[in-house]
């Protein structure tokens, strides 16, 4: 950059250098917030703000500044970016639009960085799991009465008609008709971030959403693909327990949650050290935590990384490939 005292990418790398010089004190990231506020100055000030807002905010801001990067120009995912930022956090959502005269499809994919959750309980409607019907889908322990990370993933990905009110003009039978709108992922990304609905913003209310969601140490998206698509017979998802697709396979390794209110409150989160490994981090202090601590946490926004590595995944598709 010109100015590379104001290049958050700088920062970042020397934060990584930091956490990794061996140096025990606590390390004030001061200048990595001051750079985020000079960029997204919607986000500066003292004033409580919101951590899923901060985060699409600093990614935004450090794919910026990666995108000047020849590297940075390869196109081999849905935004045409190979930055660091894409290459990690960059999955393909794609929307299908089925006509409901002639059933001809609009599809289009564009490249997401999260995926916002609805709950239950807020104004929009949900879609709940079926009557007295347990789910142990993901390994999550699903209690009777007890929303799940599945279930608002099963919500998200559902065909929602869009009404008389909302028709389109079909490219198939070049006509104004009424349609369905379905989204699943089209490619997923090496870390997924999904963040709770929980801050309602309404023309009848502002309020927190506290509602209890069970989410899983592992996940599998396979489900939620749109290669998975067949397996979707009316907008009811056929759940295998094991896919045996591992490429769409997730660990767990970061929670962050909010204790509080929507007009006041405080962020703390939960990260994986090691595999079993959990610790607590609230502003300074950082505490050992157990896997129990970390599930029954409310959760605001979930980070899960990739099981088997994009390069792993390719050289096992490559011997495959020769194998035959």
């Amino acid at each position: 950059m010109p100015s590379p005292e104001l290049c958050l990418v700088c920062e970042m790398s020397s934060l990584f250098r930091e956490l990794y010089s061996g140096n025990p004190s606590p390390h004030v990231p001061y200048k990595l917030l001051h750079l985020v506020w000079i960029h997204a100055r919607h986000l500066a000030g003292y004033r409580q703000q919101d951590a899923h807002e901060f985060l699409i905010a600093a990614l935004d801001v450090l794919h910026r500044h990666c995108k000047g990067d020849d590297v940075g120009k390869a196109a081999n995912n849905p935004n045409h970016c190979n930055c660091i930022i894409d290459q990690i956090f960059t999955g393909g959502l794609q929307s299908d639009v089925t006509c409901q005269a002639c059933h001809g499809v609009s599809t289009t994919i564009d490249p997401c960085w999260d995926i916002s959750l609805d709950l239950p309980g807020s104004c929009t409607s949900f879609w709940p799991m079926s009557p007295g019907r347990e789910s142990s889908v993901n390994g999550e322990s699903h209690i009777p009465g007890t929303t799940t990370l599945t279930d608002c993933l099963r919500r998200f990905t559902r065909p929602e008609h869009l009404g008389s009110s909302a028709k389109i003009k079909c490219g198939s039978c070049q006509s104004y008709q009424e349609s369905t709108k379905q989204l699943m992922m089209n490619k997923l990304p090496v870390v997924a971030c999904f963040h709770f609905k929980r801050f309602e913003h309404s023309a009848k209310q502002r309020r927190k959403i506290t509602t209890y969601i069970s989410f899983p140490l592992e996940l599998d998206m396979t489900p939620f693909m749109a290669s998975s698509k067949e397996s979707r017979m009316n907008g009811q998802l056929q759940l295998p327990t094991s896919s045996g697709n591992d490429e769409n396979k997730y660990s767990l390794f970061a929670v962050v949650n909010h204790q509080g209110t929507l007009e006041s409150g405080h962020y703390t989160s939960f990260i994986r050290h090691h595999k079993d490994q959990w610790f607590k981090c609230d502003d300074a202090v950082i505490t050992k935590a157990s896997i129990k601590d970390v599930l029954d946490s409310e959760g605001y926004l979930l980070f899960y990384h990739k099981q088997v590595p994009e390069h792993e995944s390719e050289k096992v598709k490559e011997m495959n490939t020769q194998a035959y």
